[in-house]
């Protein structure tokens, strides 16, 4: 929490309490900001997590150099990026320094087929299985990997599978009609509006478990840079992300001070059997304790619903569906893994026509 804070930790000489707190700082992914904290005061320990420092560093220079490659590519596309790069340069104590994995871009879903040809004509290569792109469920992103060896996530919806797409209302083409720019490694790159860029942290955060103190540093410092909350309430309502905008917001408030309109829970529609019942998973486990992903705030986070009940219920479901799947009980799990195969071209083609597909419905 001090590092999240920008405060320098105090941390007694005793070895086993430093090599703790330096995997605490690696599984909450704030091992980067750690160390620009650590290297006056504590630079033996800061030196143990110099090598986080230095591999986000490269990441983010070298994302730069992939997103101006992007912008050649795509030309006129309308296109975005989200998360990483951006919330690494301007939603981060440490600009630069956010650690994140891989390059997120958003297109609009009837423009996926133009914007892979461009890629694959440039000489990026795809790296999903067949089985991925062939999905029934069609997957809200595939993925590519630059000449370079910079892996993108081409998106053509925020919300990866479609059993969770119908539970929100996210219209890509809406999102890039609002975009704006911003400077990222040297040159302007696109991006989500702000009210749009908040909302979407809240509600990725929350799909993945919000257990993990960067979500919810980023969510903190992106929520400070809000003028004005009507957008987004409104964006929050119109998604339906309402439950999840909320859980996440509240978490970061209590450990990390953002500073939140008073009646912003009212404003999202949200119950006071849904704060009785989020409020006290977070007393009784809060996510700076956390070490392990298997966790009741994770669960409760990939759950919410508007009310406390209906997010209890789906705390139940969700829970039972994972433990039969860990004992084997559904079969997902029985016999020798299927040798999995590199996408072709064929499998490619059956994914795009699924996507387009999803575009032209109603």
């Amino acid at each position: 929490m001090d590092v999240c804070r920008g405060t320098t930790p105090s941390l007694p000489a005793a070895q086993p309490v430093r090599r703790d707190f330096a995997d605490a700082a690696r599984y909450h992914r704030v091992a980067p900001l750690a160390h620009v904290l650590l290297r006056d005061d504590d630079p033996d320990l800061a030196a143990v997590l110099k090598p986080d420092r230095d591999a986000a560093m490269i990441r983010h220079l070298t994302a730069g150099i992939v997103l101006d490659q992007l912008s050649a590519t795509f030309g006129e596309l309308p296109w975005a990026t989200v998360k990483g790069p951006v919330l690494s340069e301007h939603a981060h104590p440490a600009p630069g320094l956010r650690s994140y994995t891989d390059v997120d871009i958003l297109v609009s879903p009837g423009a996926l087929r133009e914007a892979a040809g461009r890629l694959l004509d440039a000489d990026w290569q795809v790296v999903d299985f067949r089985d991925m792109l062939r999905n029934v469920n069609t997957p809200g992103e595939m993925h590519l990997v630059s000449p370079t060896g910079v892996l993108v996530d081409l998106h053509w919806s925020l919300i990866n599978m479609s059993p969770t797409r119908r539970r929100f209302s996210v219209d890509t083409d809406q999102l890039l009609g609002r975009r704006r720019t911003v400077p990222v490694a040297g040159s302007d790159t696109w991006t989500l509006d702000a009210a749009d860029s908040l909302v979407h942290v809240c509600l990725h955060a929350a799909l993945t478990g919000a257990h993990k103190m960067l979500w919810l540093l980023d969510a903190d410092q992106l929520a400070r840079r809000i003028e004005g909350w009507d957008d987004v309430v409104a964006r929050a309502k119109e998604w339906g992300a309402g439950p999840a905008v909320a859980l996440v917001l509240s978490r970061a408030r209590a450990l990390l001070g953002t500073p939140l309109p008073d009646d912003l829970a009212e404003r999202l529609g949200i119950s006071h059997g849904f704060r009785l019942v989020t409020g006290t998973v977070d007393r009784l486990q809060p996510v700076p304790r956390l070490r392990q992903d298997a966790s009741l705030p994770r669960l409760v986070a990939r759950s919410v619903r508007p009310t406390g009940g209906r997010t209890l219920t789906a705390v139940g479901s969700r829970g039972l569906r994972g433990l039969t799947e860990r004992v084997g009980l559904t079969g997902s799990r029985s016999g020798p893994p299927a040798a999995r195969q590199p996408a072709d071209r064929e499998a490619l083609e059956t994914y795009l026509r699924a996507v387009e597909a999803q575009a032209a419905a109603p």
